[in-house]
């Protein structure tokens, strides 16, 4: 019996037995590779599962955030409605956090554009230390995702 049935948890147990029963019977070196190559995608996949829809709720006011000041500081209109087709909603399913966080990345990379083009420093550099924040969380997603047949509690 299951007593955690996370979508992190059904995988790390894929990973287990194929650790377990299926790696042992196989002969080939290739396909061993194969095999090993497979399973760290499924851990990947677990990490993911465990962080991604609470670190793109994080980011998403962030992103919202910087785009609409920088739509009041320059009067544009364009990043404004940008901002306005972006809010966050409500639900916790996968496909409308990433939607709304896609939606939120457009109105982020819209406002980074322009004040990339007026060279406005203040705002650029607001915006590097979003990417920074971005790139350190795509870290953590996938932080573990090399150790192949972990153990799973």
């Amino acid at each position: 019996m299951i007593t955690r049935p996370s979508t992190s948890r059904v995988l790390e147990d894929v990973v287990e037995e194929l650790t377990r029963d299926i790696m042992p019977i196989i002969t080939d070196p290739s396909q061993q590779i194969r095999l090993h190559m497979l399973m760290i995608v499924l851990n990947d996949c677990a990490n993911a599962s465990e962080r991604e829809i609470s670190v793109m709720r994080a980011e998403i006011p962030t992103y919202l955030a910087f785009a609409d000041d920088v739509a009041k500081a320059t009067g544009s209109d364009e990043v404004a409605a940008a901002v306005a087709g972006a809010q966050m909603g409500d639900s916790l399913v996968l496909t409308d956090v990433i939607r709304d966080y896609e939606n939120a990345s457009r109105a982020f990379s819209t406002a980074m554009d322009l004040v990339m083009d007026t060279v406005n420093r203040d705002f650029i550099e607001r915006g590097e230390a979003l990417l920074k924040t971005r790139v350190t969380n795509e870290r953590a997603i996938l932080s573990g995702s090399s150790a192949v047949g972990r153990s799973a509690s």
